[in-house]
């Protein structure tokens, strides 16, 4: 009798154990196996780099020239945050920041992807004189590449530009102050 005193409580404790270490492998192999759950984590970037904190996701600049070439910069930030630096003949001059939603981040770097981009050569030029240049930096999944292009620029790479453009230049662009 005393030996079934002694053995019952300690049968209880593995019992109760044993049932809530199953409880939490059930649920991990449910959430493991389940196929939406799975792709869904599959599906998510990673924009910007491996670190934690905010880091560059996107870069683009538009050189100046001896002509009327547009030249500016815009920096996006895995986080959201952007910065406009508009050098010359643009609509605004000087620095500038904005919010980028989550949705335009994406569709950055699904038509990155659909173009080929990290398939890209990292320059496309030529020793000519006084022609405007284009560099392209994403920072995503892993992946950091810089396109300069200039001469021969393959026509893809062109309209994903002209994209760009149309997506973050009408952003709602706030002046930074000289301090900032």
């Amino acid at each position: 009798m005393k030996t079934l005193a002694t053995l019952f409580p300690a049968v209880t404790m593995l019992f109760l154990f044993a049932c809530k270490d199953k409880e939490a492998a059930v649920s991990n192999a449910t959430a493991d196996k389940d196929p939406v759950v799975a792709t869904e984590q599959a599906k998510a970037p990673q924009y910007g780099g491996a670190a934690k904190g905010d880091s560059l996701f996107f870069f683009l600049e538009r050189t100046p020239c001896f002509g009327t070439c547009k030249a500016y910069r815009i920096s996006v930030y895995r986080s959201g945050y952007a910065r406009y630096e508009g050098r010359s003949n643009v609509e605004k001059e000087g620095l500038h920041e904005a919010r980028i939603g989550a949705d335009t981040l994406a569709l950055l770097l699904n038509e990155a992807e659909a173009i080929g981009f990290f398939g890209l050569k990292d320059s496309y030029d030529a020793p000519v004189t006084d022609l405007p240049s284009t560099i392209v930096r994403i920072v995503a999944d892993g992946k950091d590449k810089r396109v300069l292009a200039r001469v021969g620029t393959p026509a893809p790479f062109k309209a994903y530009v002209e994209q760009v453009e149309r997506l973050l230049l009408p952003v709602a662009w706030k002046p930074l102050k000289a301090e900032d």
